[in-house]
């Protein structure tokens, strides 16, 4: 079964900096498979998991069961404060973001957040049951500015201008549905960034895009600050500069104010143990902030 659970990074360093003590409570608001919230039930913490897969909460439950300290919900963690009122959760010793998407989501044949399967829907939704917008919607919609924008959030203008072109032209011929399709609009993609396959970009993009996800990142911050305790913290591991840029901004407003006081004042890093093991702690990015 191992093999089957989304490796999560920075476990160790995680808790270290959550001071998890037993019979604490806290939020990991990015459940995954659990890699987080097991290590804090293990060292007695209560835990309250949240994710919008129900994917990833019915594998969690498995890994966890028999384990009396965890409750595991399905839902968007934009409504963090809800969530945590109706489970029990009203003050929390610290709350945890481990943002992105899990290796199996990106493993997924039949949802479209990779390149393995070209025939797959490009839809991207982490929850299709309440979204209803997919990936190629917004490609087939979405105004030429909006598209740019879209782009923009992970590519340089020109690079985001120039497929903004390639999506409008290939739209006018016929609708794009098929993770193909966006393949094909990315063939000959100028980055910059050596080592990246062309999609790359543009597919997180997109996935952003679809998911809310930097919107939501910016909502759920104020919500996760005010559920905290007096020296409760907040974890926040990011994978890409737009994510680490808000939490950034957050946590040096919040400091300012004298409302919290930094533990990283630089982003801390995996180790070169964990990233030789584990490809996605490559470009992690932890930093931490604790209430006052």
């Amino acid at each position: 079964m191992k093999n089957s659970y989304h490796q999560s990074v920075m476990v160790g360093q995680v808790v270290d900096q959550l001071h998890v003590k037993k019979g604490s409570s806290y939020i990991d608001a990015t459940l995954g498979t659990g890699g987080h919230t097991l290590e804090i039930a293990n060292k007695g913490g209560m835990v309250l998991g949240i994710d919008a897969d129900l994917e990833m909460i019915t594998v969690a439950k498995k890994r966890m069961k028999g384990l009396k300290n965890i409750k595991l919900v399905q839902g968007n963690f934009v409504t963090i404060d809800k969530i945590a009122k109706e489970n029990d959760f009203p003050e929390v010793d610290g709350v945890l973001f481990d943002l992105g998407v899990s290796n199996i989501h990106l493993k997924n044949l039949e949802r479209g957040f990779s390149f393995e399967n070209p025939e797959a829907d490009l839809d991207m939704r982490l929850d299709p049951n309440t979204q209803g917008v997919k990936a190629s919607d917004l490609l087939n919609v979405l105004r030429e500015d909006q598209i740019e924008d879209l782009f923009a959030v992970t590519l340089e203008p020109g690079a985001a201008k120039w497929i903004t072109g390639r999506v409008l032209h290939s739209r006018a011929a016929k609708p794009i549905s098929k993770v193909s399709d966006l393949l094909e609009i990315c063939e000959g993609l100028k980055t910059g960034k050596t080592g990246l396959r062309e999609g790359t970009l543009p597919f997180l993009a997109l996935r952003i895009a679809v998911n809310s996800e930097l919107d939501n990142l910016r909502e759920v911050l104020p919500k996760a600050f005010d559920l905290l305790k007096p020296e409760g913290r907040i974890v926040v591991i990011s994978f890409h500069s737009k994510e680490d840029e808000i939490v950034k901004e957050f946590f040096k407003e919040k400091n300012l104010r004298l409302q919290a006081r930094l533990i990283t004042f630089s982003p801390v890093r995996a180790s070169i143990t964990e990233v030789s093991v584990n490809r996605r702690a490559r470009s992690a990015k932890m930093r931490v902030i604790e209430k006052s």
